[in-house]
């Protein structure tokens, strides 16, 4: 019982701060949950990347919420400057798959939100997926610009490969209007058929 109320402590103050202390690393090692690690930005989105094939499960780490058909986890690999990261999967009879999300600002000026989604596009287009004989794909979509009056705005980047693992991944930058704030999330998602109802993105914790 002291255990799993260090943990719970431990992810707090994660949540909170952003990082560990090196007591707090101790206490998650000691529980077999591997540290989150910060990594730089194009790093970060190439690791998500490369463990889509494997369900993102090298990275998937503590247990945060778990609700109907779907569970949220602790990403091991998060972004800079991101509020939280999240791996979610589902286990319906339809869908098991796994999906992940940074939850990159939360801002009641649309003017600080929109240039704060532009900048993430940019970023977003210089980011890569690193294959095993070395070989680089970047990531290419469309920007969507934000528009104030809109409560869901959404830019698309995919990977520009023929690898099959990767044919139905895509990257999604959303603004969104949350109550009284502006909300950015990134999302790394496998897309469904256009003619599948809805399509699961990311499930909000």
């Amino acid at each position: 019982m002291p255990l799993i109320l260090a943990i719970a402590a431990s992810c707090s103050v994660c949540a909170q701060t952003g990082s560990l202390s090196h007591e707090d690393s101790l206490v998650l090692a000691e529980a077999g949950i591997p540290a989150p690690r910060v990594l730089s930005f194009p790093a970060a989105i190439n690791a998500v990347l490369k463990d889509f094939p494997y369900n993102l499960r090298n990275i998937t780490g503590e247990l945060v919420l778990a609700q109907g058909e779907f569970e949220n986890y602790a990403s091991i690999v998060e972004l800079p400057g991101a509020e939280n990261c999240i791996v979610t999967r589902f286990h319906s009879a339809d869908d098991t798959t796994a999906s992940w999300q940074a939850k990159m600002l939360s801002s009641d000026d649309f003017d600080q939100a929109a240039k704060a989604y532009h900048e993430l596009f940019r970023k977003l287009q210089g980011c890569y997926l690193q294959l095993v004989d070395g070989s680089v794909v970047y990531l290419r979509g469309d920007w969507e610009p934000a528009k104030e009056g809109a409560s869901f705005t959404t830019s698309t980047l995919r990977l520009m490969t023929g690898d099959w693992r990767y044919k139905d991944v895509k990257v999604e930058l959303e603004l969104v209007y949350q109550l009284a704030d502006w909300a950015i999330h990134i999302n790394i998602v496998t897309k469904k058929r256009d003619d599948e109802v809805g399509g699961r993105g990311v499930a909000e914790n």
